[in-house]
């Protein structure tokens, strides 16, 4: 599976680490056979690479706990993964909706687990749906402007290339009385970048040269 920083996959990473205002990765154990534990078990078999027992894992805390938000987080990103290894198209599809699907369940049982909205923001990206990418990354920012996740060593500044996409799909490219900053896609190039803004000015940069950075920045 690609990571987020591919501009075909968006794909950001779940926080393991037990940090405030991070929804998902939170669990530290619990007790035997409880929905926290078992999501923690989840969450390392996914960073092992054994998505059957790590989907076995998670659906198990759910039968505990049916409002599990780390546990619809984590099938959300597992079946994220999934799909970027699925090359049926109509499988894929569907692989991609679950996820999609257990992203919103996560974010409606916790509102504050920035590690689903990062995810959402993510997939909606991927498939082409450009407003609901800007309001899930949006949202991630508003919980947790420093956003980091140790699981694909991605941060907030991924989250802002997501806007920086999404934007420029809008047709918001740079700050105009209608796309005031922040909601345009050279500013938070430039909140990657910093100088990017004022290069853009004073060379007189085209919206072309946006999504050319932004795949600079992806690593692309």
């Amino acid at each position: 599976m690609k990571t987020m920083k591919n501009a075909i996959w968006i794909l950001i990473g779940f926080c393991v680490l037990a940090t405030t205002g991070c929804g998902g990765g939170t669990a530290t154990g619990g007790s035997s056979g409880s929905a926290e534990n078992l999501s923690f078990e989840g969450w390392s078999d996914y960073v092992k690479g054994d998505y059957t027992k790590s989907e076995e894992v998670f659906l198990d805390a759910l039968s505990l706990d049916p409002q599990s938000t780390e546990a619809y987080n984590g099938l959300g990103w597992l079946k994220f993964q999934q799909a970027g290894q699925e090359e049926n198209r109509e499988s894929r599809a569907a692989i991609l909706a679950a996820s999609r699907t257990n992203f919103q369940k996560a974010t409606a049982a916790s509102p504050d687990n920035v590690d689903a909205w990062v995810g959402l923001s993510g997939l909606e990206l991927h498939l082409g749906n450009w407003t609901d990418a800007r309001d899930a990354a949006n949202r991630a920012l508003s919980i947790d402007p420093n956003f980091f996740s140790v699981h694909d060593n991605i941060d907030f500044k991924d989250v802002h290339l997501i806007l920086a996409q999404a934007y420029f799909y809008l047709g918001a490219f740079v700050h105009t009385p209608d796309t005031a900053d922040p909601n345009n896609s050279l500013h938070h190039i430039d909140a990657v970048a910093p100088g990017y803004k004022k290069l853009y000015h004073a060379t007189r940069l085209t919206p072309p040269d946006l999504i050319t950075k932004i795949g600079e920045l992806q690593g692309l």
